[in-house]
Formats: C-alpha cells, structure tokens, sequence
C-alpha cells in the first residue's frame, strides 16, 4: 500500500479529491464493511469502478437499459473468443455502437462512485501503478462532477451510510 487511512478522518469524497490533485495513477480499494469499492485512476481522473455489494456484468447491464436484448447478449457470449472482452463481441457484431457502449460503461462506474461517496466508516487503501485486470473500455471520468452529482444524491436522501 503507498497510502491508507480510515474513511472517518478522510472520507471518500476527500480520499476521490486527494486522488485527483495528486494526478495518481493506481487503484484506490475503499472498504465500509458491509460493502467495498475499487475504483482506478490514470492521472488523477477514474477510469474503471466496480463495487462488491451490488456486481452487475456489463451484458445484463445492457439489458436492463434496453441497449441489447438477450438473444444479442447470449449470442456474443457463444461467439466470444477468451481473450476478447464483451462489449468488443457486441460492437462487432453490430449488437450495440461503440458511443453507447462506452456510455453504458461509465453510467456503471458513476453508479459505484455516487455509492461510495456514502461512506464514512470503514477504510481506504491506494495502491501506486495498478491497473484493472477485465475492462472493455478505458473512461476518463473528471472527479469534480462526480463528487458534486453523488454529494447532491445523499443530500437529497437525507441518509449516509456507515
């Protein structure tokens, strides 16, 4: 680990703003017990997310918003060769565009992120230079808008979690 803390001193919009000022590269591990999140950053901006309490697979995802139907989905699955990644099947294979594959992609890691910033009880750990291990596509998602839009969220809750 090159930084770890406790997400009640530093909670996890602060531990996202810290990420984003220092330009870091790695994956950030954030832990509140009942639930974990990995998000990963390139410079200080998040390019991948996924949470452990609420997994979703990018093919069911893609369902659930109407982008693609099962036959599709089941289809590119059948078809995918094992060092290919899916929403690269579904492009191919004309199931789905490229734009909206990438928007489907980064609505998901928004999702872990408005989550997250919940959070304020538990810990954090970042770790320098790591990279996601199964990702379709790269996003670049600036932190500013992603803090704003998730502290909006728990306001207009009235809850955080812990």
């Amino acid at each position: 680990m090159d930084l770890e803390g406790k997400l009640n001193v530093f909670d996890a919009t602060a531990v996202f703003q810290m990420m984003n000022l220092a330009q870091a590269t790695g994956k950030l591990v954030l832990d509140a017990g009942f639930n974990s999140a990995r998000v990963f950053f390139k410079l200080g901006n998040i390019t991948f997310a996924e949470i452990s309490n609420k997994p979703m697979k990018l093919g069911q995802y893609l369902i659930k918003e109407g982008l693609i139907d099962k036959d599709q989905l089941q289809k590119a699955l059948e078809n995918k060769p094992e060092d290919v990644k899916l929403g690269n099947v579904l492009v191919k294979n004309g199931a789905i565009e490229e734009p909206a594959l990438r928007n489907a992609v980064e609505e998901q890691i928004k999702e872990v992120i408005y989550e997250a910033v919940r959070w304020n009880r538990g810990r954090f750990s970042f770790s320098k230079s790591l990279k996601p291990k199964a990702q379709d596509i790269f996003i670049n998602i600036p932190i500013d808008h992603l803090m704003l839009e998730g502290l909006k969220r728990m306001d207009e809750s009235g809850d955080k979690s812990e």
